[in-house]
């Protein structure tokens, strides 16, 4: 995805989008619900796209008080991959992305885009909050509810996706035409643009791995590539051996992981690459 520094911020399709989750992290956690909203600069109109979706786990009750989505409401909604990848068919490879501390919500659909085996698109992200926090120097912390009261903005529901993706749409007119932010480079210029697919950790992470890891790295990958299955060690809490089928090679913040079906419990299960000390492939 290429835009010219002096494309005026009018003619460009943004898709503002934010998404609920079982916790904290993108790899031990799952998403529970992904809505969009794509719109202009200078227009009202705008397109929506929302869905539950079943994480295949329990949802904390403390995280389901946050939000409100429990689990008898996603048990027949999509899992991840139908829903990831049925949103980026609706926001397509030209819209620039935007969402409130981008970087959360990014690396979630990145883990999730590698465990369903599809790459990362190349769009453009744009983080509201590093610009709020740019601007609004006097705003008492830059969380969204706050952002939004602060700058007078029509209030609403919080922690479910599509009403505070409508927030970020918000935010982002609201600033961008306070701060007369008009043109792509002036986006560029304070920093405020990302590319969905960075991932600033992952070559020195892979480069810090020892060789035999790297070694067991390839091998499953070549498995993965085959749909094969193999037996592995692995020293978590306590050392096993288990025999399963990879899936997908995941890096986040730092470590890389390994997402595969395992036999023994009969479900996909995550492991850390480099508690995995010796794997045997089974497909011959």
């Amino acid at each position: 995805m290429q835009i010219d520094s002096n494309t005026s911020l009018a003619d460009l399709d943004f898709v503002a989008f934010d998404v609920e989750t079982t916790g904290l992290s993108p790899v031990a956690n799952r998403l529970v619900e992904l809505s969009g909203v794509r719109f202009k600069k200078e227009t009202d109109e705008f397109e929506t796209f929302s869905t539950l979706i079943n994480p295949e786990v329990r949802i904390p009750r403390e995280v389901s008080n946050i939000h409100g989505i429990t689990d008898d409401m996603v048990s027949d909604a999509p899992t991840f991959k139908e829903a990831v990848l049925n949103f980026f068919d609706w926001s397509g490879p030209d819209a620039v992305m935007m969402a409130h501390n981008a970087p959360f919500d990014v690396e979630f659909l990145r883990v999730n885009l590698a465990r369903a085996g599809r790459a990362c698109p190349q769009n453009f992200v744009v983080d509201t909050l590093t610009i709020s926090r740019e601007f609004l120097r006097d705003s008492k912390n830059h969380q969204l509810k706050t952002v939004v009261e602060h700058l007078d903005l029509p209030k609403g529901e919080y922690h479910r996706a599509l009403s505070d993706s409508v927030h970020v749409k918000e935010i982002f007119r609201s600033l961008s035409n306070k701060f007369q932010l008009n043109k792509w480079n002036d986006l560029l210029d304070y920093g405020f643009v990302s590319n969905f697919d960075y991932d600033r950790f992952a070559e020195s992470s892979m480069n810090s791995l020892p060789q035999e890891t790297l070694l067991i790295v390839e091998s499953i990958r070549d498995l993965i590539q085959r749909s094969g299955s193999m037996k592995m060690e692995y020293q978590g809490q306590f050392k096993s051996v288990r025999t399963v089928q990879p899936t997908a090679i995941i890096h986040s913040r730092g470590n890389f992981y390994l997402t595969a079906f395992c036999r023994r419990a009969q479900a996909e299960r995550t492991f850390r690459v480099d508690k995995i000390s010796k794997v045997q492939d089974l497909t011959g």
